[in-house]
């Protein structure tokens, strides 16, 4: 509780993507975990499982690439995708930290491990 809540997320995030969601959830970075208030944790939260990012087409290139980066795999069960700090959480597609080859290789990926999510969460219902 003593930590700073800008230097140390738990959920292994980009730490631009971690300041800029603290700060749409009107959180200031310097603060520590333990002055988190309940009100601020619930705005952070929303803005964790809600935040939606606009898409604005594709660039002027031809050739498409995905953007490295993202939750660390050994953060989560790759049998099931779920996050391994925190149960009931699960990570799938592009918010994971893999790269594969252009050419459909990222979209099965995404397709693939949002199969193995859903299926592990209609098998806990």
């Amino acid at each position: 509780a003593a930590q700073v809540i800008a230097h140390k997320n738990p959920f292994d995030l980009p730490k631009r993507l971690w300041e800029f969601l603290l700060t749409e959830a009107g959180i200031q970075g310097h603060l520590r975990y333990a002055d988190i208030t309940a009100s601020m944790q619930q705005k952070l939260i929303q803005k964790l499982v809600q935040y939606e990012l606009p898409v604005y087409g594709k660039t002027t290139y031809k050739d498409e690439f995905v953007t490295a980066g993202g939750v660390e795999l050994q953060s989560i069960d790759a049998n099931t995708m779920e996050c391994k700090q925190h149960p009931k959480l699960y990570f799938t597609g592009e918010i994971l930290n893999v790269d594969g080859i252009t050419g459909g290789y990222n979209f099965q990926h995404a397709w693939a491990s949002g199969w193995l999510a859903a299926k592990h969460i209609a098998a806990t219902l």
